[in-house]
């Protein structure tokens, strides 16, 4: 009997640690009292963590865009980018990390666009001015020297005229300070400081080193790296005439960049682009002439 006492208090406990692990406590609704793992993720959570990434991934990319439409290695950039955006995916994958994976291809999606994007608003190469005029071919014959040296001795004799009847008077020409959100009105033969992209705002540089033209004459010639002011009414004469490319708004991301433009008047106008300063502003020298 002592024995039979014995077996029933050893085994008891092991009894009812039993019971517990196999039935959990309820509560008076019949639902398990035992709290959740803190540690699991809401799918919420993860479908916020999701969009919050792909929007950052996406502004990122809209704001290098207007980086890469200046640099003339963009293409590079746009490789690169998407070889290294491959080389996520894949290791992403491996690892079935898909949220991972989604974000990695929204992204390499968002860029490929923005290549394409690129390659089409992007203004085709063209010569300087005046090159045309050299490559032109010549005609073989039995009068060609004849021919040849007359031309140039005609254009030895008045090679100043042309320069001389194509300078025009000049309006305004001084450098200039363009903050953040402001503008400046240049036909009034000194610049006025506008608070407002209005009509008779000249040139305008908003948020993130855009500059923009007059509002009337919506139009900017990409003159960078086509020579100095001298010559720049003649260059920006033939842009209009030859109908090239022209933008509403460009990036200026420093110096070493030139614009023509018209003005709110319509007198035609030359910016370079000098640097940067303070907080989003730009200093600009500035040219404008009479019509």
């Amino acid at each position: 009997m002592g024995a039979s006492a014995v077996s029933r208090r050893t085994y008891r406990p092991y009894a009812s640690s039993f019971v517990e692990n196999e039935a959990p406590a309820a509560g008076p609704d019949g639902r398990s009292t035992r709290p959740r793992d803190p540690a699991a993720p809401g799918l919420l959570g993860d479908r916020s963590s999701v969009a919050t990434n792909v929007i950052s991934a996406v502004t990122g990319l809209m704001t290098m865009v207007q980086l890469l439409r200046t640099d003339s290695l963009w293409l590079f950039w746009i490789g690169l980018g998407a070889l290294v955006l491959v080389g996520v995916t894949v290791y992403q994958v491996r690892k079935r990390n898909w949220r991972a994976v989604l974000v990695s291809l929204v992204v390499l999606l968002v860029l490929g666009a923005v290549g394409g994007l690129l390659a089409v608003s992007r203004h085709p190469g063209r010569p300087p001015v005046g090159v045309a005029a050299s490559t032109a071919p010549q005609t073989g014959g039995p009068s060609s020297g004849a021919s040849a040296s007359a031309p140039a001795a005609g254009s030895s004799e008045t090679s100043g005229a042309p320069s001389a009847a194509a300078a025009r008077p000049i309006v305004f020409s001084d450098v200039v300070q363009l903050d953040k959100k402001t503008g400046v009105d240049l036909d009034g033969r000194r610049a006025e400081r506008r608070a407002s992209q209005d009509a008779v705002v000249d040139l305008y540089l908003d948020w993130g080193y855009i500059l923009y033209s007059s509002v009337r004459h919506s139009a900017l010639y990409d003159d960078s790296n086509q020579g100095p002011e001298q010559g720049a009414d003649a260059r920006c004469r033939t842009y209009r005439e030859d109908d090239r490319q022209s933008f509403a708004h460009h990036y200026v991301g420093g110096g070493n960049q030139q614009f023509c433009f018209t003005t709110s008047e319509g007198r035609p106008g030359w910016a370079q682009a000098v640097n940067s300063v303070g907080d989003g502003g730009l200093i600009v020298k500035v040219t404008v002439w009479e019509k």
